[in-house]
């Protein structure tokens, strides 16, 4: 006799109880209460009670703490996997810390890796459920006021991005126009009828659009509803992890005087870039030594020095260990992932970023910092000046040996990949702070044994599966003179990764 079959409400009605449970489950400081049991089971019996709580609060403090820098850090290829560890350990770290001062007996070093593992492994499960359960069921359905083009450039990014918490819906016409790329919903006259009607959760607002006309609308129907407004850009920063320089205009540069919005303190960096310059740079110096020597055995000089565009659009004198063929020319040029130029002995100081040591003595005069966008060529600047809008705002603060542009999107190797870039450098111009400058140096840290592991140095925007700039980073990028300056060899216009920036010329030091 066969079992009788489940009907599909039955079916339905558990898989909503089971998917709840997780939800709690993900909920849930699953980290630090692993942490606490893994702690408790390896401490000394008396002292296990104690150790457990004071390992569980210390966690759990810890993970509040940094969880303001999990929404940037998801935006980054490497932290956006291994940033559970990286509060793990530093969690591990403050309480073995605490240990001594509360005179708790400590654990040693291996325990406290197990700790660690143990966090870190709970963190992410929880991570793992919560993604996998709450979001399908908290789909949050948008609404965007603007134009046709720009609400379809929008819900392509958001396609594209893998963006599974948000659903597009359509739009809102403010122009009459009712056809177009994307479904129209209604006008600003039956906003209300809109947002009950498709269960709108978020509204985004266009650039383009009279903001008092649609502030008047939504107070005067929807301030009962639990619907929320947000600007486009500031959406895409949130989202995304860059500017969409075509969705913005002048207005966007308030953000960087305005009297409330967080003031970055210069002190505390150049303090953090001199200490820091000074930690790498002592042990260095026997190695660009070595480096060097090996790199005259072609005759030529060990090191080049070339005109860069600093902070205020200042020149300066930027260093670097040659990894190029003394005839190798003169003209700007962009470089290509395998260039024929390069040395053998250069080739590997490129792969491993060694020719970029004497940068630190530019780090130690001011010429730069290191986080910020990447200093150009004086031909590039003045190029890309005439061809991409705000491109000179990037020179707002100082460049840097690598910044939030340079480990998200790689080398460019083209106009279209300086437009991208753009949008990154703008992102870190608005966003930045000492918080941000050490989770950049960790993502830094990381792509560099990552490259150094798998020998593979493309790199891609992490919310993008092509790795292709979306359309809100290159629309409307204006043509430019192809005589100025002309791609090194035949590559594809667009190629965000796996490439050098810097290309070498005859002036040497």
């Amino acid at each position: 006799m066969s079992a009788p079959r489940r009907s599909p409400e039955g079916l339905a009605f558990g898989h909503a109880v089971i998917a709840a449970a997780l939800g709690v489950i993900g909920r849930a400081p699953l980290g630090p209460m692993a942490a606490g049991v893994a702690a408790a089971r390896l401490a000394d019996r008396p002292w296990r009670l104690d150790t457990g709580a004071l390992t569980f609060a210390t966690f759990l403090g810890s993970a509040l703490v940094l969880r303001r820098s999990q929404r940037p850090a998801s935006h980054l290829p490497v932290l956006r996997v291994a940033y559970p560890t990286v509060m793990a350990a530093v969690a591990a770290m403050s309480c073995a810390v605490l240990t001594v001062v509360l005179r708790v007996p400590e654990l040693g070093a291996a325990e406290w890796l197990i700790v660690l593992a143990v966090a870190a492994g709970g963190s992410m499960l929880s991570d793992h459920i919560r993604t996998r359960t709450l979001l399908p069921r908290r789909r949050i359905r948008v609404a965007f006021i603007g134009s046709g083009e720009a609400g379809r450039r929008l819900a392509v990014d958001l396609a594209q991005a893998g963006a599974r918490p948000y659903h597009f819906v359509g739009r809102i016409a403010v122009d009459g126009e009712r056809e177009g790329p994307v479904r129209v919903l209604g006008s600003l006259d039956d906003l209300r009828d809109a947002v009950v009607r498709e269960r709108i959760d978020l509204v985004v607002l266009g650039h383009a659009v009279a903001r008092l006309t649609v502030f008047d609308a939504m107070a005067a129907s929807c301030l009962d509803l639990r619907v929320q407004l947000i600007e486009l850009s500031a959406f895409y920063e949130d989202v995304f992890g860059h500017v969409p320089t075509a969705e913005i205009n002048a207005a966007w540069f308030i953000h960087l005087v305005d009297a409330h919005a967080p003031r970055p303190s210069y002190a505390a960096k150049r303090a953090v870039d001199l200490a820091l310059a000074f930690v790498l740079g002592i042990p260095s110096l026997p190695l660009v030594a070595l480096f060097g020597g090996l790199i005259r055995l072609d005759g030529g000089s060990a090191f080049f020095a070339q005109m860069r565009i600093g902070e205020s659009g200042r020149p300066f004198r930027l260093y670097k260990l040659r990894t190029m063929r003394v005839d190798s020319g003169a003209e700007a040029r962009w470089a290509q992932q395998r260039d024929p130029r390069t040395t053998p002995l250069g080739r590997f100081l490129r792969r491993s970023h060694l020719d970029e040591l004497p940068q630190l003595w530019n780090i130690v005069r001011g010429d730069m910092s290191f986080i910020g966008p990447r200093p150009e060529q004086l031909e590039f600047v003045e190029r890309l000046e005439l061809a991409l809008p705000f491109y000179q705002r990037r020179h707002l603060i100082r460049p840097g040996l690598t910044g939030w542009a340079q480990v998200r999107c790689g080398y460019a190797r083209s106009e279209m990949g300086a437009a991208w870039k753009l949008c990154n450098d703008l992102y870190y111009v608005k966003h930045r702070s000492i918080g941000l400058d050490l989770l950049l140096l960790a993502e830094t840290v990381g792509l560099l044994v990552r490259e150094t592991a798998t020998g593979n140095g493309a790199r891609r925007a992490p919310w993008a599966g092509t790795g292709l700039p979306p359309d809100s980073a290159i629309v409307g990028l204006p043509p430019v003179d192809p005589v100025a300056v002309a791609p090194a060899g035949d590559i594809p216009v667009v190629v965000m990764a796996g490439s050098h920036e810097d290309g070498e010329g005859a002036r040497v030091a």
